[in-house]
């Protein structure tokens, strides 16, 4: 926690702009929110703190651009590779259905809330992009927002208790997804010695 706060003091609003764009590529527990929040409460203005909310919206919007290019392109592929069946199917069902709006309420939740998932089925479903675009600023917008309005009126004490939840949250993640991927290393040696059953039976 003390290295993101460093982190946030030393690139200043620079900082929170990358983080919130790296934040739709990688899965940064929460990082991104924790350096904003760091950030505001260090400047304790409200004039950083509404610069602290944009750039971190805007830096948002033009990562989940290029990963909705990606899902364009191959989108479908990288979901089925990374994604259990049962949850691609209802992600993508979802944004079948209702088109940008998962995206973006995707981007109001807070870590550990799935955002990528959604993000690459709007490409692979051909979302508007202007649509998509204005759902993740809002919802993206929203969060950071709120963030930077807590931290303006409660700075310290936000950081103190994010200090003591967010290893906590962080571990849960981790083995959260260690169990994700036992299980799916495991279905796929199933699936790999039930062709090499069946291939034996058919001879």
């Amino acid at each position: 926690m003390k290295i993101l706060i460093a982190l946030a003091q030393s690139l200043g609003v620079l900082g929170v702009f990358g983080l919130a764009f790296c934040d739709s590529f990688f899965v940064l527990f929460g990082a991104n929110d924790i350096v904003l929040i760091a950030f505001v409460a260090s400047k304790a203005s409200w004039g950083w703190a509404a610069a602290a909310a944009l750039m971190a919206t805007i830096g948002s919007v033009m990562g989940t651009r290029l990963m909705y290019r990606l899902g364009r392109r191959g989108g479908a592929e990288m979901l089925r590779k990374r994604i259990p069946e049962r949850a691609r199917e209802r992600v993508l069902g979802w944004t079948r259905r209702f088109g940008a709006l998962p995206v973006g309420v995707a981007a109001i939740m807070p870590p550990p809330c799935p955002f990528a998932p959604f993000v690459v089925a709007a490409g692979v479903v051909e979302v508007p992009k202007a649509r998509f675009s204005v759902f993740v600023a809002a919802g993206r917008g929203l969060r950071y927002s709120v963030e930077a309005y807590l931290a303006m009126l409660i700075g310290r004490k936000l950081l103190h208790h994010l200090d003591a939840v967010y290893w906590k949250a962080v571990e849960v993640a981790a083995i959260a997804a260690a169990v994700a991927l036992a299980g799916w290393f495991m279905y796929r040696l199933w699936r790999a010695r039930r062709r090499v059953w069946g291939g034996a039976s058919g001879d």
